[in-house]
């Protein structure tokens, strides 16, 4: 089983994602686990995805491409 995470100032364990030390009262004193900066870039990607018009890049690639042919 994992082990509850150490407060970096007192060394207390500290249960679940505390705001502050329950024995020093440092606030975060745990930080985020990497799963979540990830669903953080997952969702960027997505809105970001939704956000830019695809097709007009599609277009302007395809048109730099039989450009490049005709030369």
């Amino acid at each position: 089983m994992a082990r509850d995470p150490l407060c970096p100032r007192c060394k207390t364990a500290i249960r679940g994602y505390a705001d502050a030390c329950p024995s020093c009262g440092f606030e975060k004193p745990v930080g985020l686990p990497w799963h979540v900066y990830a669903l953080m870039a997952l969702i960027f990607v997505a809105a970001m995805w939704f956000l830019i018009d695809l097709e007009s890049i599609a277009r302007a690639i395809l048109a730099v491409r039989e450009g490049l042919e005709a030369m």
